[in-house]
């Protein structure tokens, strides 16, 4: 039996996926044999994150004394630190147009472990979960599951950031930006659910979060 813990969308739609998929679940954290944890991290407009919320969260959960399965967005290094003896990292994928369908077919799911070298290793709730979404699940460390979320939304910053200039471009060369983007659409190497529309990436504070953790990491 698996309980999510957590009030953002994320643990909704994550909730709501596993029930279609015919997970066992429970709403009471003590009839459980897994918790996610899954709260979004609080961002301010510059991109700084707030842990507090996340550690209390993992506080609570480590209190049932089961497996935790973290999935809030956390720097390199935060799921280590906690010390926790049996917990582990999902890097979550999620997107706000199309979260639910995200939720349902996830592309992968990345997982970091402490200790564990192998899928047969997890927790057996885990395995059931996973195994429910019939998708590629990539076993990493800790910190190799936690950078690959920064690492996916910077190559989606940079996908605006090209977009805009082609888009300048495009218009100084007469030619109809919306249509030259459905060409890159149509290109397996790109693709349809490339970031093709002009805008500031910025605005979006889960990457502008994850732009502010890679520069600090860099900065060190």
């Amino acid at each position: 039996m698996i309980v999510f813990l957590g009030t953002s969308h994320a643990a909704e739609h994550l909730y709501e996926a596993a029930r279609q998929k015919g997970v066992a679940l429970t709403t009471d954290p003590k009839r459980a044999d897994l918790i996610f944890v899954s709260e979004d991290t609080p961002t301010d407009e510059r991109g700084n994150r707030f842990l507090a919320p996340i550690t209390n969260l993992l506080r609570e959960a480590a209190g049932y004394g089961v497996p935790i399965v973290l999935t809030s967005q956390v720097p390199p290094g935060f799921t280590r630190a906690t010390g926790l003896p049996e917990i582990y990292h999902q890097a979550e994928t999620l997107r706000i147009k199309d979260a639910m369908e995200r939720a349902l077919a996830p592309d992968y799911i990345a997982v970091g472990c402490l200790t564990c070298q192998s899928y047969g290793l997890l927790p057996a709730a885990y395995r059931e979960y996973l195994e429910a979404f019939a998708c590629p699940v990539q076993i990493m460390t800790f910190e190799e599951a936690e950078f690959s979320k920064i690492a996916v939304n910077m190559f989606l910053s940079a996908q605006v950031d090209i977009t805009n200039k082609l888009a300048v471009a495009a218009k100084r060369s007469d030619a109809y930006w919306p249509r030259v983007a459905k060409v890159l659409a149509l290109d397996k190497r790109i693709g349809p659910d490339a970031y093709l529309t002009p805008g500031r990436w910025q605005d979006s504070l889960h990457l502008l979060r994850d732009h502010v953790t890679l520069e600090e990491i860099l900065a060190r």
